[in-house]
């Protein structure tokens, strides 16, 4: 019957990477999430927390607005200047163009999400920096006109707090693309940004977005099939059970082949595929394969051949399929992510067979 080798690759996120600030103070800057892997689903709620050191907000209200920090809060809430921003970007490679790089391909990039919302801070903290003002300012109008300027609180009465704490809660839209964290183009990349109202300086946290997928209501067995004849008569065909899978499934494939006119036949390859499309730009992962090998010094061409092998699709987190759709804020591009499982038939002399089965539906829908 042949020999049967495997192999699988089930890295498909990349870890969190961490944080990282413009300057001594912003070192200090801490998001926290409700879910510590940054993991989400589109159309969850992100819940989380901030900390600012407070010498970096009085820097920033001085900088920008030449005025004190007590000045500002007299007037309006610290929360309305702290913003909490879910950025999407997707890139893809394209064709030569007038932007081309030396390999005749240029790399574009294409916003897919800005959704923010402002921090929520408890107004008794505010008040309490209001009351004890002039002490706070005289610190810090030391601090600034330093020789060597410290970035530390110290000075700051010990009865105030040397951070400022606030919390947040944001909705992910529906529809997103799920998030592909490739260190080439095609991407799609999401980051939680946090930055002062007329402040260029952005402060970023990694995300993964995941999409739930799609399950009908009728979950009715549907069979997948294909088939392809090459010119020297070997008929290749396959076919699963059913279309819908969820992660940490496995996915039996039958395989046969007709051969009447005994043709050597090398091996049989069967691959899962995960195929992500951006634009024209398509990313390709091999997720598990499994390999028949005949030994043809030993054995006699066969006319029939039949075979099943079990493919392991990876367990969560693990992308479900998305559709083909329209996305973008400002320029629009098709994204799509599905499941193929592609079969090769080596012949000995002669061509390769090659057979893509329809796609498989991968879902995280319960």
């Amino acid at each position: 019957m042949g020999n049967i080798t495997s192999s699988n690759n089930t890295s498909t996120f990349l870890s969190r990477w961490p944080t990282t600030g413009q300057d001594l103070t912003s070192k200090h800057i801490q998001i926290s999430t409700d879910k510590p892997d940054g993991i989400y689903f589109a159309g969850e709620y992100i819940r989380g927390t901030v900390d600012i050191p407070v010498s970096h907000i009085q820097q920033h209200i001085h900088s920008k607005n030449n005025r004190k920090l007590i000045e500002f809060l007299r007037q309006k809430s610290l929360g309305d200047a702290i913003i909490i921003e879910l950025v999407g970007d997707a890139t893809y490679s394209a064709e030569v163009d007038s932007a081309a790089d030396s390999d005749g391909h240029a790399t574009h990039k294409v916003n897919v999400c800005r959704h923010r919302c402002f921090i929520t801070i408890n107004p008794d903290i505010e008040e309490l920096f209001i009351q004890n003002g002039n002490q706070i300012e005289t610190s810090f109008d030391q601090t600034i006109n330093t020789t060597c300027p410290s970035t530390d609180t110290q000075d700051i009465p010990s009865i105030l707090p040397t951070t400022i704490k606030g919390t947040f809660q944001l909705q992910i839209p529906n529809g997103l693309p799920p998030s592909l964290n490739n260190n080439r183009s095609p991407s799609v990349i999401y980051t939680l940004e946090l930055h002062l109202s007329s402040s260029s300086y952005r402060y970023q946290v990694p995300l993964i977005i995941n999409s739930k997928g799609y399950l009908p209501a009728s979950t009715a067995d549907i069979e997948l099939n294909g088939s392809i004849t090459s010119q020297h008569d070997i008929s290749l065909t396959a076919s699963l059970s059913k279309r819908f899978y969820r992660p940490g499934e496995q996915i039996p494939v039958r395989i046969n082949y007709s051969n009447p006119q005994q043709r050597l036949i090398r091996s049989i390859a069967v691959t899962l595929i995960q195929f992500y499309r951006i634009h024209n730009d398509e990313y390709r992962l091999a997720l598990d394969g499994k390999e028949w090998i005949f030994d043809t010094s030993i054995m006699l061409p066969q006319q029939e051949w039949f075979g099943e092998v079990l493919l392991q699709l990876p367990c969560s987190p693990l992308q479900a399929s998305f559709s083909n759709q329209i996305v973008g804020t400002t320029q629009q591009i098709e994204c799509e992510l599905d499941y193929r499982i592609f079969i090769e038939l080596n012949e000995k002399k002669g061509d390769n067979i090659h057979l893509t089965l329809p796609s498989i539906n991968v879902t995280n829908q319960t």
